[in-house]
């Protein structure tokens, strides 16, 4: 129940005649507007406020149909404390246009405007047109980012996929490179026995090396290869030619004649 409440009739000032009222005519009074207090329970200020206007609506001085309700707050809010609020009202049929005046509430001047039901509505109308614009902005910013972010992901697969291709050909140009080396080598160190054998194992083995596989040394031994390689598969993908473990890390290429 609500504590009780101080119910005010704000008189309107005394009409003031201008230089076209000595014709007859008087100037409009302002409409009265009705003010008291109403009390709110403690609790969040959302809540007080939702049983501010509970309480002001129940004790309206007419149907509310017929008058528009102006809720001020009059204490600041604080935690599990009470507070109190101006409920200001006024009848529908004497607002014409926009005006503001200034009532008493437990001793204490409240200012308090008033609007015709015709602003209200445009002002509504206006706030619903910003707001879809507003969503409007919104939506096309987020297709904006949306797209920007995915034509960088888009760019980010294809640099990956040029680093990725340039990587292949520079490894295949350091095995060629290697190969070149080797066969050097070979030649210089055995100048009276053919070469032919060795250097087609070795060009099999670079061709046929299982990608991903980690090949660290290459040997050639009277007409034998083995290579050493980390895994426990096999380090070649091609199965023209038959691969045998010889021990950890150790694999025997046959000749070809023998994995034909």
């Amino acid at each position: 129940m609500n504590a009780p409440f101080d119910l005010r009739l704000v008189e309107p000032d005394d009409l003031t005649i201008d230089e076209n009222a000595r014709d007859g005519s008087a100037s409009l009074a302002q409409p009265r507007v009705f003010a008291r207090a109403v009390h709110a329970p403690a609790g969040w200020p959302w809540e007080q406020l939702r049983a501010a206007q509970l309480a002001a609506r129940h004790e309206a001085p007419v149907s509310m149909d017929q008058v528009h309700l102006r809720l001020k707050r009059l204490t600041p809010w604080r935690p599990a404390q009470a507070a109190r609020f101006a409920a200001c009202y006024v009848r529908i049929s004497e607002i014409a246009e926009r005006f503001e005046t200034q009532v008493e509430v437990e001793g204490r001047p409240v200012p308090v405007a008033f609007e015709p039901p015709e602003a209200l509505a445009r002002r509504a109308r206006r706030s619903l047109l910003v707001g879809a614009g507003a969503a409007v902005v919104v939506a096309l910013l987020v297709v904006s980012i949306a797209g920007a972010l995915l034509a960088r992901a888009q760019g980010e697969e294809q640099v990956a996929a040029l680093e990725h291709d340039a990587a292949l050909k520079l490894q295949r140009a350091e095995a060629a490179q290697s190969l070149r080396r080797q066969s050097a080598a070979l030649a210089a160190a055995s100048p009276g026995e053919p070469v032919a054998a060795s250097l087609a194992d070795l060009a099999w083995a670079m061709a046929a090396r299982a990608p991903g596989a980690r090949i660290q040394a290459w040997r050639w031994d009277h007409g034998v290869s083995r290579v050493e390689a980390r895994g426990e598969a096999s380090p070649f993908a091609d199965s023209h030619r038959a691969v045998t473990r010889e021990g950890a890390g150790l694999w025997r290429i046959e000749p070809e004649e023998t994995g034909r």
